[in-house]
């Protein structure tokens, strides 16, 4: 079952968001994963830990703007 969300704007006064590479405007969430050294796991152990993203669902391009600041 999907959840209602009310958002406080109308959507008229947004921005459509296309991807970069094919411009299509229709996403699906990702993951970029990232090892963790056991040396600074505060298990000690290797970890690694997901970061979600969105990508083309046409293409699979993720956009610049989707990626955490720290790949920028």
């Amino acid at each position: 079952m999907h959840e209602t969300v009310n958002i406080p704007v109308n959507l008229s006064q947004t921005e459509e968001i296309k991807c970069d590479e094919c411009a299509s405007t229709v996403f699906h969430p990702a993951f970029i994963l990232r090892k963790v050294s056991a040396l600074i796991s505060p298990t000690g152990k290797e970890t690694v830990i997901p970061v979600q993203v969105f990508a083309c669902d046409s293409c699979g391009h993720v956009n610049e703007e989707f990626l955490p600041i720290e790949r920028s």
